[in-house]
């Protein structure tokens, strides 16, 4: 644990899916939207191919060690919704050909509101809003579960 995160509760719901419902889940992705780097994670799994972490965030809010996610996006500080989500919409079909999860789970990070005090991004609430659509779009298309949760959210 670092940051503000003592544990991650992903990588330890991960696990217990894993050993539980093995027949069920062989395959997951984890998504995560928050503004600072999935590190974590990409440290837990790094050499667990049963797990393919995706990490998009802003490249200028480390605040630690730099990993290496499966996929790693960064975006520049000040990135407004256009750009963002076009990045989103272009690596969504990607991940989901590439890894053909049994299940998602998305870090849906609200640090990257524009009203975030340590966010660094420009995303509006109509940008995180696309952002959730786009997300639950690909995974109801193709009928995968689905864990969300919230992470990041700082304000004033």
């Amino acid at each position: 644990g670092e940051g503000f995160c003592v544990f991650s509760d992903i990588a330890v719901a991960c696990n217990l899916a894993l050993k539980e419902y093995p027949d069920d889940v062989k395959q997951i992705l984890i998504i995560d939207l928050d503004v600072h780097q999935g590190n974590g994670n990409a440290v837990l799994f790094k050499n667990d191919p049963r797990v393919f972490t995706f990490s998009m965030h802003c490249k200028d809010n480390y605040f630690s060690k730099k990993e290496h996610s499966n996929i790693d996006v960064e975006v520049e500080a000040g990135c407004q919704d256009e750009e963002y989500l076009a990045k989103l919409n272009l690596w969504l079909p990607i991940l989901f050909e590439k890894v053909q999860p049994q299940l998602v789970f998305f870090q849906a990070g609200v640090d990257i509101y524009e009203g975030d005090r340590l966010g660094k991004l420009k995303i509006t609430r109509t940008g995180l809003q696309q952002r959730n659509q786009a997300v639950y779009r690909e995974i109801v298309k193709r009928k995968i579960k689905c864990v969300v949760t919230m992470g990041g959210g700082y304000p004033r």
